[in-house]
């Protein structure tokens, strides 16, 4: 098993040659305080307590490697009906594919993109990934925009009553 290694900047960058290499690449990563501090800025919530990525990176044919992990984190969000601090526990398991490109088959820069189920399923990638960028990313997607906290509920009570006349009323008063 490796040992837990600490990330700043969401950088922790893994060489294509390190995983043909060694075929398989484990990881452990914990966020540093400042990687946190930096989380809770980009995500606009109240604090970021904890964020950790764990798992491998695989070299499964000569030009794919898959990516499995887990993602778990720990923020401190406003309820979007209360405003009251809660806590959002993120646990997703991740799997993902990186395809080695080269500089022949890099894709030309578009103004347009065509997104298709496929465009979810898998990366291109050149020289490097970067699983710091991987987990800022999946806790992004993960978190709620508006997070509720058990129990909280809107309750609306007009503070006076308003008699409306009933819409009709006035042809009621023209058959007569």
């Amino acid at each position: 098993m490796k040992e837990i290694q600490e990330i700043d900047n969401f950088s922790y960058i893994i060489s294509l040659e390190q995983i043909q290499r060694d075929i398989e690449h484990e990881f452990h990563l914990v966020c540093s305080k400042d990687a946190l501090r930096e989380l809770t800025k980009s995500l606009n919530v109240i604090e970021a307590k904890k964020a950790s990525f764990n798992g491998h990176l695989k070299l499964q044919e000569a030009n794919q490697i898959f990516l499995r992990g887990t993602v778990k984190a720990k923020l401190i969000q406003p309820c979007s009906i209360t405003l009251e601090p809660m806590v959002t526990t993120i646990y997703t398991r991740l799997a993902r594919t990186f395809f080695i490109g080269t500089n022949e088959n890099k894709p030309m820069k578009k103004s347009v993109f065509e997104l298709t189920e496929k465009s979810f399923e898998s990366d291109i990638i050149l020289d490097e990934i970067n699983l710091g960028d991987v987990l800022m990313e999946t806790i992004s997607l993960e978190t709620p925009d508006y997070p509720k906290k058990s129990g909280a509920s809107i309750s609306l009570n007009p503070t006076e009553r308003v008699d409306r006349e009933n819409p009709f009323s006035i042809l009621s008063k023209l058959k007569k």
